[in-house]
């Protein structure tokens, strides 16, 4: 599970490279041979220079527009506009625009919750109006190229019917089955057995697995509960850097040669290839557990994750 400081998050995806296909609702799912894989970052938006809160600000040294285009896929681990208004204007007018030039596109995330307890009527006209006002804030009205939804938790009940009917109806404007362009991503540290999943599947381009400090031999047990309902191009493991004072996953230990992220990135699904490999807290790329300073990054590890990742055949 990741270490929360704020709610909500924001991700990238980029056109530079031929991403791996994405499978349309209807098409084969499992392990399949797939197109260039995506490599995927998250960045927390309250550690860059533009963020709302001075107590953040102050000793903040970096921009999102810095991420390199390695990362095709970069996640803003972030605030909604109303409780960061300061950055969702810097990455409408400054930030996007240097992503977009360098093929990146965004994603704003929200968390399942966001669904599970939505204040409207549980009627399929309510979720599909409700989907429609989440388009039109994030998609029309700031700029993202689409969204995220992050399950942690297991809504049941009504609040599982309402979770599933929202994101369904969403799906109906975003990610495969819609013609809009625009990503859907499902991002957990769960199993395909989850029944927001089962009930939502197609509806998504990508599916991010947050397997943090897992070895990477774990990785095809997890993979096979997602393999009957998507193509393993469409499925992206993923690892952590140390965040300041935060958990100690052990997923970035120098050397790189040696390391669960490096793993991550050679690993394939039996019979297919995997859509790629994503790290959360790209912001800290580099640093080693204890090392709780603020400061810059080169994006060394990314980098090498990205021409690793590149690199297994396809």
């Amino acid at each position: 599970m990741r270490t929360v400081i704020r709610t909500a998050c924001v991700a990238l995806a980029a056109g530079a490279v031929a991403l791996a296909p994405i499978a349309p609702a209807a098409a084969a799912t499992g392990a399949q041979n797939c197109g260039t894989p995506v490599t995927y970052g998250y960045y927390r938006q309250w550690r860059d220079v533009a963020t709302t809160k001075p107590e953040d600000r102050e000793p903040n040294v970096q921009r999102l527009s810095e991420v390199p285009p390695e990362i095709d896929i970069v996640s803003v681990f972030a605030t909604k506009p109303a409780d960061d208004p300061d950055f969702w204007v810097a990455l409408r007018d400054t930030y996007l625009p240097a992503l977009h030039a360098q093929g990146t596109k965004a994603v704003f995330t929200l968390w399942i919750d966001d669904f599970a307890t939505a204040p409207v009527a549980d009627t399929a006209a309510a979720y599909d109006a409700y989907a429609q006002q989440l388009y039109d804030e994030y998609i029309v009205k700031w700029g993202v190229d689409g969204l995220d939804v992050d399950v942690e938790s297991t809504p049941s009940g009504t609040a599982l019917t309402r979770a599933a009917g929202i994101l369904n109806a969403l799906g109906k404007r975003i990610g495969p089955r819609s013609s809009s362009g625009k990503l859907f991503i499902y991002d957990t540290n769960m199993t395909g057995t989850h029944p927001v999943f089962t009930r939502t599947s197609s509806s998504y381009d990508y599916v991010m697995l947050q397997a943090y400090g897992r070895g990477a031999q774990t990785l095809q047990s997890t993979w096979q509960t997602f393999a009957s309902r998507i193509s393993s191009c469409q499925f992206l493991p993923g690892v952590s850097f140390y965040e300041e004072r935060g958990a100690h996953w052990d997923d970035t230990l120098d050397p790189f040669d040696t390391s669960r992220a490096a793993s991550y990135a050679r690993w394939q699904p039996t019979g297919g290839e995997k859509g790629g490999v994503f790290a959360y807290a790209i912001d800290r790329d580099g640093k080693q557990p204890g090392d709780d300073t603020i400061s810059t990054t080169d994006y060394s590890w990314m980098k090498r994750l990205d021409a690793l990742a590149k690199s297994v055949d396809h």
